[in-house]
Order: structure tokens, then C-alpha cells, then sequence
């Protein structure tokens, strides 16, 4: 029996050091040992396929977004490896996608930095039985209702690392391996205008990390833009719309943003649970920090602020300062938060200054305050037909002359860039 070798694909920069750390201790207390190598894109997966060889591969399920050769990377992984893929992610309603798109199982993510250990020790379990344990072992200690035998561990008690011992459940590979355990759910609810301790650890470590690494994390592609598109003399607002696969738009945007930029304003039809789990991910994987907007917060530079899911979101002035309105209404065309709410409200504050930007979504919602923000003065942009997974609102907006260039969705943060001077 070989050392166990796991390949863990993440670009989230607050939790690297410490899932590195505790996944090597773990690997290091199995009977052969084991090793772990960690990679933040595509390139490196392709390369350390060919040369580390992984018994299996670990991957953040918030990178499923990127797709490889046109394919989106769980899939491609799946196909490609010919290993095992376990996924992990924030939350529990992520485990049916993730297991659709082909991930053999789904771990629900640490939240703090001492639950990291016990949760890396669950994964290297489930990983040598799933690699290393024979078939045959394996059905008839499930027929006995017995457990596996565990892993030799070292003599030493002061550094021992228990492998926890889960019930036994069937794996799509046809063998028995063991079941995660119930996660910790994740509030959906949490005080108003607050975050949890880790989410404010995790966004510290980001803002840090971020200003110093963004341009090897998120590299920018060198693309071609209209000449039309040159710097503004003043940005202090952008404003962004979205709806039908507006999730991963916003994401691919937000990924290649990179400090020094005016308050970012986003309106993404979600419900409430999800837009703050979108905000978090985010967070942790951008070069600003994204959050979800509470009610008459200050906004400020470099920071993206989400609307919450059932909520309108409006800016407005108050002193010396800008800040989000979140309040409940009437839905605007069929849905809440609109579109068309926020951006009529960035046109009426800060008319001639802002950027509005409209991407994928179903419908109309975004187009007429879109147009209101072009006519008091503001550059506005759209994402073209070829990159939408729905030319709705974007459509809409183009033909009703709201949009001044529209361009292919990779094109659209490189825009962003060079209209606020970068």
C-alpha cells in the first residue's frame, strides 16, 4: 500500500495556510503517510495531474464557475483525472449540484479556524477507505455491521489525530465508504448588519492577503477594447444589475477587479438566504471586499456592496457620505430586489459620475433606469448576446439605446478598469 496523495484545488485566499496545514498533520498520521499539494487554477491542475499523480482531488465547489476548454471544472475533473472528486463548500443546498456534476461527495466547509483540523481528519478517512480499502473487506465488514479497521496511528498521544469513524454508506464507485457527518448549518439569519466572527476573521484575512496578491490570484487577460471606451474624468459609483445567470457573471466581473475602485453597488435577483452566501464567497475570493448591504450603511471604496434577497436596494446621501437603503416594496417587475430601483436611484444621486452596468438575466428589469443613468450623463455598458445564458435584460436595454458598448462578458472588468482610470 502506497502513501495516499490528495490534490486540493482552491483560489480562496483566507483558509489556504491553515487547510494545508491541517491536511498534511492528518495525511501524516495514516499507517503509509501520505502527501497534499494545493493549486489555484487550471494550469496548475493540468501540471500537477502529470507529475503529482493524486489518488484523488479536493476542490472548493465556489470554483465550479470555471470552466476548462468550454467545460465546467467538476465535470472536466471527473472526466480528465480519473480519480476520485470530493467537493466542499459553505453550504448544504450546494451538495445536489456538486454531487450531480459528478463530485463523489460533498463536505460542508469549516467556518473557524479549530474546526479545520477535525474536518481535514474526516476527509483523509473518507479518502483511504474510498482509495485504499478492497471491495470485498469493505462489503462484508458493512454486512456484519462492522467497522473498517482504522488506520495505524502513532504511539504518541500528545500529537495523535483521531480519524473519526462514520456510519458506512454505498458511493456511486459501487463500494462502501463512509458517511459525513450532519454539518453545522449555516444561519440564514443572522443580527442585522452584523457578520459572525469568522466571517469577519475571513474578511480581514482577505482584505489582507488580497491587496498583496491579487494580480498572481485573479490574473487579468489582455483583451481589446472598443476605442470608445477611454477614461472618465470622475467615477465615484458603480452600479451593477443582474438576474439569470447573473451569479457567475457578476463573480467572473467581480474576480478580475482589482483596487483602487469607487463603492460598487450589485442588484442580483436571489432570495435572501443565498444572496448573503453569494456575498461571503465572493468575499473571500475577490481583491475588494464584497458584502451583503444592511440598511443606511456607509459604502465606501473598494468595497462591493450585494442587496439582500427581498429587499430594494437604493443609495442615497447622508452628511459627507454615501449609503445603502435596503427596504421591503412592491415587486418591480415581478421581482425584489430590482434592477431598475437601484440604478434609478444611482442616476438621481450621483447624475454624469457613475457606471452602470447590465448583464445576463431574464426580462426587462434594469433597462429604464439603465437609460435614466445614460441620459443624466453616465457611461453605461452590456453584456452581449453571445456570452448571456439569457439576452433579456441586457437586450432590452441595448435596444431601447440604454447601452452605450456592449461587450462579451470577459471584456466587461477590463472595461470597468480602464473607465475608472486604471
Amino acid at each position: 500500500m502506497s502513501s495516499l496523495h490528495v490534490l486540493i484545488i482552491d483560489n480562496s485566499i483566507p483558509h489556504r495556510k491553515i487547510m494545508m496545514r491541517s491536511m498534511q498533520d492528518a495525511l501524516g498520521y495514516l499507517a503509509d503517510g501520505g502527501c497534499v499539494e494545493m493549486v489555484s487554477n487550471t494550469a496548475e491542475v493540468t501540471e500537477k495531474l502529470q507529475t503529482f499523480h493524486p489518488h484523488a482531488i479536493i476542490v472548493n465547489f465556489a470554483m465550479s464557475i470555471i470552466r476548462v476548454h468550454g467545460e465546467r471544472l467538476v465535470p472536466w475533473l471527473v472526466r480528465t483525472s480519473g480519480v476520485p472528486i470530493i467537493a466542499y463548500g459553505l453550504s448544504e443546498v450546494l451538495r445536489p449540484t456538486a454531487m450531480s456534476a459528478g463530485a463523489e461527495a460533498f463536505f460542508l466547509r469549516p467556518t473557524t479556524d479549530a474546526d479545520w483540523p477535525p474536518f481535514c481528519s474526516k476527509v483523509v478517512r473518507f479518502l483511504y477507505r474510498l482509495v485504499f480499502l478492497p471491495e470485498p473487506l469493505i462489503n462484508e465488514e458493512a454486512t456484519k455491521a462492522k467497522e473498517p479497521p482504522a488506520p495505524a496511528q502513532p504511539s504518541s498521544p500528545a500529537h495523535r489525530i483521531d480519524l473519526p469513524k462514520p456510519p458506512v454508506t454505498t458511493s456511486s464507485f459501487g463500494i462502501q465508504m463512509p458517511k459525513p457527518s450532519t454539518p453545522k448549518k449555516v444561519s440564514a439569519e443572522p443580527p442585522k448588519g452584523q457578520n459572525s466572527q469568522a466571517e469577519q476573521h475571513f474578511a480581514a484575512l482577505a482584505r489582507q492577503a488580497a491587496m498583496q496578491h491579487a494580480t498572481a490570484i485573479h490574473e487579468i487577460p489582455h483583451v481589446t477594447l472598443p476605442a470608445a471606451i477611454q477614461p472618465a474624468p470622475k467615477i465615484d459609483l458603480i452600479a451593477i444589475g443582474a438576474s439569470t445567470g447573473g451569479t457567475d457573471a457578476i463573480a467572473d466581473v467581480m474576480h478580475g477587479l482589482t483596487p483602487p475602485l469607487p463603492p460598487i453597488v450589485i442588484v442580483q435577483h436571489i432570495p435572501s438566504y443565498f444572496s448573503r452566501l453569494f456575498a461571503i464567497r465572493l468575499n473571500e475570493e475577490c481583491a475588494i471586499d464584497i458584502e451583503e448591504a444592511s440598511d443606511d450603511e456607509p459604502i465606501y471604496p473598494n468595497h462591493a456592496y450585494i442587496a439582500p434577497g427581498g429587499l430594494h436596494m437604493t443609495v442615497a446621501r447622508e452628511g459627507g457620505h454615501m449609503v445603502v437603503r435596503c427596504q421591503p416594496g412592491p415587486k418591480v417587475h415581478s421581482v425584489c430586489p430590482s434592477v431598475d430601483v437601484l440604478f434609478d436611484s444611482v442616476a438621481k444621486l450621483v447624475p454624469g459620475t457613475a457606471l452602470g452596468v447590465i448583464l445576463t438575466g431574464m426580462g426587462k428589469d434594469g433597462a429604464e433606469g439603465l437609460l435614466h443613468m445614460k441620459q443624466a450623463g453616465s457611461l453605461t455598458l452590456g453584456q452581449d448576446e453571445k456570452t448571456c445564458v439569457v439576452y433579456g435584460m441586457p437586450r432590452v436595454a441595448y435596444e431601447c439605446g440604454a447601452v452605450a458598448h456592449q461587450l462579451p462578458l470577459p471584456h466587461i472588468a477590463p472595461a470597468i478598469l480602464k473607465v475608472v482610470g486604471r
